[in-house]
Order: structure tokens, then C-alpha cells, then sequence
């Protein structure tokens, strides 16, 4: 008797600690809440000043084990060139399973101690009415976060599968969508966020028509970390295994495979290090096979503090051109052309390399590098110099090597042609011909070279010198023989030397 007494005891103490904790946690919550929503929003503020949207917590109704919120997606000042109108708002009805122990991961078997469980699906309303004739009533998505006690953030997304169809004056629209997961974390104040999106399909088709423009294994990451200079650095990686696009009048039929897309963002002391990798498996248009390629582009000793203002430039006038019908594309453009000298400061290296295409005839390959000096603090005067003082002013290093087989670019050329309708033999010998026409030129004049079915183009700048297919000249010479550059008035007078 005395040991059942103590084991009820036990129970009983254990549901006392267990409630008050969760009463407890909930009443914090509420408070914590308040301030992830307001980083939430400075984050907001900063990439979109101007538009007015802001995240809100309503309702919230705390109970002992479980509370109930609405968040708020509130677009105050609307988005004109999105058809958006002012106060539009995007609600999530959330409940919140309060910690140690959230009921939803007892259900799991999940034991370890969080502060709250969270599931949260769309509202229906007026803004997304149109929404939820496409999902035949159902939430698009549902959410399921975790909340830890050092208010980290986790959550998966499933977006449903959707198979909507809509017949209007004869013609059939058929979006088909197999759904996705994504699956995202963040630390408590965003200064870290990491995000996968997986999906199988997405089409667009007319069964009419034969129409269709499909999406198949859509894979998106990205791993961030705000940097030093308030940018945020990381991986990100961006794969679509296959876009094609089928019966669409006066457009050919295209598949494309293996499109990928990465990305790394680093940072040293001073600086922002950039690579992009652009890259395709195969294109096919029509019933021809073009090949494959690849783009990498880098660069390198970005001043940090440089391209943290000519992002806030840029973010600015992008900003501005979204929100109000006042603020043109062109505007945009000469917002970031009239800051792209930042760009510039501290002696910052570009490069591709490689850009490279292959078809079934050869491979190709342009190697580029360019290594700059600090621009003059007196822009306007680069607009009076004379193209020689101006290679001098600017450039530290500059190297371009191309090796492109004269059978890959007949190739690529006929089949060009032949996209046009044109018959194949007729093609290719149009093709044969232009290649040895440029070939021909560019050897006369000495800037490419033909050697064993190859054309080459070799060249390198540095230190005032001027490697050309390996014959050497000063700057000054080598442009004065390709007309961009005139005589000094004195013979005897010294060449200037870059230092």
C-alpha cells in the first residue's frame, strides 16, 4: 500500500512539475515570440524599406499545455507591380505545444527538451480565395517548428500535390504539381539560416492543345552566416534535373538536362570572395543534340565595405522600382551603373574560368582573368584618357586563352543553321566555310593561331608587357600596331613603366 502511495505521488509530482513548467514556458513564449517577430521584421526593413511589409502576432490565446496564435503576413503599402493592393494580408493559424515535453513530440517519442512545438496552415480569406479554388479548399502547405530554449528555429514545410484544371472559352489549363518538402533553420536572431527544397514535377500543360512546360527534380540549399560586413556568406546550391518545354506555338521543343547552379560567398579580413558555377548536361532543341557546358566565374578581393554599400544601393533602387509605379527599370539600372565603381575599390581580381562547351565534334574551353588597380578617386577622369593611360591607370594583370577545335564550332554552327530549316549538308559546308574564313583572318592579322585543327588565342599583360602568341611587346607597342595608340612625339623618349 505504502509503495503504490509513493509511486501516485511520484505521478502526481511529475504532472504538477510537467504543468506548471508548461504553464510557465507558455507565459514566456509569448514574450519571446514577440521579439523573433521583431528581428523577423528588421530583417524585413532592411531588404524591403519601402514596401511596408511586417510580420504580426494576433490572438494569442495561451493555455496550460497549448496556446493559439495568428501570424500575420501584413503587405501595409501593397506591391504595384505585383497586383498586390495595400493591407493585403497572408494569415497563418498557428498552435503552439508548449515545452519542456511539446504533446507533439511525446507523440513522436521525441524526449528532448524544447520550448515549443509549432503547426501552423493557411487561412482562407479574400487575398487567397483564388488560392484555395486551386488546393479545393485546403491549406497549400502545413508547418511543423520547433522552437529550442536558446530560440533557435526549425521547421518542415509539405506543400500539397496539386492537380487543378480549368477550362475557359474551348482551351484546357492543367497545373500539375507533386508537391515538395522544405525543410529550414534559423538561430535566434537570423544571424544563421540554412534551407532544402525538394520537389519531383511541376507542369503547365494544355491536354488540347499538347501544350506543356514542365519542371522535374527541383533541388534547392543554402547554408548561410551574416558576415562582418552585415552580408550574408555561404553555399548555396540550385538543381533542376530537367525543363522542357513542348507544342508551344511559333517556339521549338526544348529539353534541358542537368541544369545546376552553385554558389560561395566567403570572407577574410578585409575582403568578399566570390565563385559561381553555371552548368548544363545537355540541350536539345528540336531533334538536335547541342551539347553540354559550363561557366565558372569568380571574384576575389571584393572590398567588403564596398559591396556592402553598392548591395544597399542596389537593394534601394530595386526596392523602390517594386513598391511605386514612379521608378522605372532604366532607373534601377542607372542606380547600380552610378555605384558599380565600388565594385572596383582595392585591387579586386575577376575571372571565368573555365567557359567551356562540348558537343559530340570536340570540347572548347576560354580561360579569363583580369587583376585591377584602385581606380582613381576623380572618376570623371577616366572619361579623358587616352586607351593606353587608361590600361596602365587600371589593370595590374589581364590573361585570355582560348582553344576552340575547329570541328566543335563547325559543328555548333550548322547546327545553328539547321534550327533555321536548312539542310545538313548544306549547313555544315556553310559552317566549314565561315570557320576558315575567321580562322584565316585572325591568323593573317595575328591574333589567333591554327595548329593541328585547333584555333588558339594566347595572350597575357603584366608589368608593361605584352605576350601575344608567344611574341612579346611593350603596351605601348602592341598598341600602337592594332591602332590604339599614337606615336610619342619624341623617338628617344622613355616608354613609362608601371611600377
Amino acid at each position: 500500500m505504502k509503495k503504490s502511495l509513493v509511486a501516485v505521488s511520484i505521478v502526481v509530482a511529475l504532472g504538477a512539475v510537467w504543468t506548471g513548467a508548461s504553464w510557465y514556458t507558455g507565459k514566456k513564449l509569448e514574450d519571446r515570440l514577440d521579439s523573433f517577430v521583431k528581428k523577423a521584421n528588421t530583417e524585413l526593413e532592411k531588404s524591403f524599406p519601402e514596401s511596408g511589409i511586417e510580420w504580426q502576432a494576433k490572438d494569442f490565446k495561451r493555455g496550460i499545455f497549448s496556446s493559439d496564435v495568428r501570424f500575420i503576413l501584413h503587405i501595409k503599402n501593397g506591391v504595384k507591380n505585383a497586383d498586390i493592393p495595400p493591407n493585403e494580408e497572408i494569415i497563418l493559424k498557428s498552435t503552439i505545444d508548449h515545452g519542456p515535453f511539446p504533446m507533439n513530440n511525446l507523440k513522436a517519442f521525441n524526449l528532448i527538451p524544447q520550448m515549443a512545438s509549432i503547426h501552423a496552415e493557411l487561412e482562407k480569406n479574400d487575398a487567397l480565395k483564388t488560392l484555395f479554388n486551386i488546393t479545393n479548399g485546403k491549406s497549400l502547405f502545413s508547418l511543423d517548428a520547433k522552437v529550442s530554449y536558446s530560440r533557435s528555429l526549425s521547421a518542415n514545410i509539405e506543400l500539397i500535390p496539386i492537380n487543378h484544371t480549368e477550362t475557359k472559352e474551348g482551351d484546357q489549363r492543367v497545373l500539375s504539381f507533386s508537391g515538395a518538402k522544405i525543410n529550414a533553420s534559423a538561430n535566434h536572431d537570423l544571424s544563421e539560416f540554412s534551407f532544402t527544397v525538394k520537389s519531383d514535377e511541376l507542369s503547365f500543360s494544355d491536354p488540347i492543345k499538347k501544350e506543356k512546360i514542365a519542371f522535374k527534380s527541383i533541388d534547392f540549399k543554402s547554408d548561410n552566416k551574416k558576415g562582418k560586413f552585415d552580408i550574408y556568406t555561404g553555399d548555396q546550391s540550385y538543381s533542376i534535373g530537367e525543363f522542357s518545354m513542348n507544342g508551344i506555338p511559333n517556339e521549338p521543343n526544348i529539353a534541358l538536362k542537368g541544369m545546376k547552379v552553385t554558389s560561395n560567398l566567403g570572407e577574410d579580413k578585409d575582403n568578399l570572395n566570390i565563385k559561381i558555377v553555371y552548368s548544363i548536361d545537355g540541350v536539345k532543341i528540336k531533334d538536335i543534340e547541342f551539347g553540354s557546358g559550363k561557366l565558372a566565374l569568380g571574384m576575389e578581393k571584393l572590398d567588403g565595405q564596398s559591396v556592402r554599400k553598392f548591395t544597399q544601393a542596389y537593394n534601394d533602387a530595386a526596392e523602390a522600382a517594386l513598391t511605386t509605379d514612379k521608378v522605372s527599370y532604366d532607373t534601377t539600372s542607372l542606380a547600380i551603373l552610378s555605384n558599380l565603381h565600388l565594385l572596383l575599390n582595392n585591387n579586386p581580381q575577376f575571372s571565368i574560368s573555365p567557359f567551356s562547351w562540348k558537343n559530340s565534334k570536340g570540347e572548347s574551353s576560354v580561360d579569363f582573368k583580369l587583376s585591377l588597380q584602385n581606380i582613381p578617386e576623380d572618376k570623371s577622369a577616366l572619361q579623358l584618357m587616352e586607351p593606353e593611360e587608361m590600361v596602365r591607370t587600371l589593370i595590374q594583370e589581364l590573361s585570355l586563352h582560348i582553344n576552340l577545335p575547329k570541328a566543335m564550332l563547325i559543328e555548333s554552327i550548322a547546327q545553328s543553321t539547321m534550327l533555321d530549316g536548312k539542310d545538313k549538308a548544306v549547313a555544315e559546308a556553310q559552317a566549314e566555310q565561315q570557320v576558315q574564313m575567321i580562322t584565316q583572318q585572325g591568323v593573317k592579322y595575328k591574333i589567333l593561331t591554327d595548329k593541328d585543327g585547333v584555333i588558339g588565342l594566347n595572350f597575357h599583360y603584366a608589368n608593361d608587357k605584352v605576350n601575344l602568341n608567344d611574341k612579346e611587346s611593350n603596351l605601348h607597342q602592341f598598341l600602337l600596331d592594332n591602332g590604339l595608340a599614337g606615336t610619342y612625339d619624341d623617338a628617344d623618349a622613355e616608354l613609362p613603366v608601371v611600377e
